[in-house]
C-alpha cells in the first residue's frame, strides 16, 4: 500500500463510479463502518464483547491484505486500510477509554483515548505513503476555517449553561459560576482533545477517501450518518432521537466545514465549541 507523493491518496481511483456502483459501494462503506462503531457494541456483554473487539480489527486487517493483492480491488485498498486503523482506534479507545468519578480522571481518560485513536492514523497515514494533507492537518483557507471556527464556537460557549440543563439534563444547581470558572481549564483540555480526535477520526481519515468514489456530497452524507450512529448511547442527550438528530446534522456541518476549507482546523473548533454544553451536563453529575 505504499504509494509515492505523486500517487497520494486524492489521486488513486477511477474517479467518481457510475451511480449504481456508487449507490452499492455507499452501502458497504456504511455498513463497515457501523461495525466499528459502539453501535453493536451495545448488544453484546462479558466475553462476546471482548471477542468482538478483538476480532473485527484482525478480520478487516486480512480484507486489506486480500484487497490489496487483487488487481481489481487494490484500488480500495487504503479505505479498507483507513476501516482497519479506524477499528483498531475504537478498540484501543473503548478497552482504555471511559468517564472517570471525577472531573480529573475523566479528563485524564480523555487524554489517553484521544491519543490511542490520534496516533495510528498519523503513523497509518505515513505507512501508506501520504501526506498530512490527506488528512486534512493543514493550513488550507485559513482565513475562512477560523471565521467559521471561532464564531461557532462563541456562539455554543454563549448559550452553553441552558443547553447543558434543557438539552443535556444537566444539574443546574451545580452550574453556579463558581464551579463554571474552576472547569474553564478541564473544559478546555477536554473539548479540544475530543475535537481533535473525532474530526480526524470520523471525517479526516475517510472523507477524501470516499470522495474518489462517491464524491463530494454522499461522502459527507455517509460519514454523517456513521458519526451519528457512533453516538447512539443515553449518556448524550435526555432523548436518544434528539440525540440522532443532533448529532447527524452537527456531524454534516462539520464534514462541510472540513471539505469547504479543506482543512480540519474549522470543523476541529466548532466541534470542540459543541462539546462545551454536553461536558458542563457531564461535570454537573461528577
Amino acid at each position: 500500500m505504499e504509494h509515492n507523493s505523486k500517487k497520494s491518496v486524492e489521486g488513486l481511483g477511477q474517479g467518481i463510479q457510475p451511480t449504481r456502483k456508487r449507490i452499492w459501494l455507499f452501502i458497504l462503506f456504511l455498513l463497515i463502518g457501523l461495525l466499528i462503531q459502539p453501535f453493536p457494541i451495545i448488544y453484546l456483554e462479558g466475553l462476546f464483547r471482548i471477542i468482538y473487539l478483538i476480532i473485527l480489527p484482525l478480520l478487516l486487517l486480512l480484507a486489506v491484505l486480500i484487497v490489496h493483492r487483487t488487481e481489481k480491488l487494490k484500488k480500495y485498498s487504503l479505505i479498507f486500510f483507513a476501516f482497519f486503523v479506524s477499528s483498531l482506534g475504537f478498540s484501543l479507545q473503548y478497552t482504555w477509554g471511559g468517564y472517570g468519578s471525577t472531573i480529573e480522571i475523566t479528563v485524564y481518560y480523555k487524554l489517553l483515548n484521544t491519543s490511542l485513536v490520534v496516533i495510528p492514523i498519523i503513523l497509518a497515514t505515513r505507512i501508506t505513503g501520504n501526506n498530512m494533507a490527506s488528512i486534512y492537518l493543514k493550513k488550507g483557507d485559513l482565513r475562512k476555517g477560523l471565521i467559521i471556527g471561532f464564531t461557532t464556537f462563541l456562539a455554543f460557549l454563549l448559550t452553553s449553561v441552558p443547553v447543558a440543563i434543557y438539552l443535556f439534563g444537566g444539574d443546574a444547581s451545580k452550574l453556579t459560576p463558581e464551579n463554571l470558572v474552576s472547569w474553564v481549564p478541564w473544559l478546555l483540555v477536554f473539548i479540544l482533545l475530543n475535537g481533535l480526535k473525532e474530526e480526524l477520526w470520523f471525517r479526516g481519515l475517510f472523507l477524501k477517501k470516499f470522495e474518489i468514489f462517491l464524491g463530494t456530497n454522499p461522502s459527507n452524507f455517509l460519514q454523517a450518518i456513521i458519526f451519528s450512529l457512533a453516538h447512539l448511547s443515553p449518556i448524550f442527550t435526555i432523548s436518544t432521537f434528539i440525540n440522532l438528530t443532533l448529532t447527524f446534522f452537527l456531524g454534516l456541518a462539520f464534514g462541510d466545514t472540513m471539505q469547504k476549507t479543506d482543512s480540519l482546523l474549522g470543523s476541529f473548533l466548532f466541534h470542540a465549541g459543541a462539546d462545551i454544553p454536553w461536558m458542563l451536563a457531564v461535570f454537573s453529575f461528577l
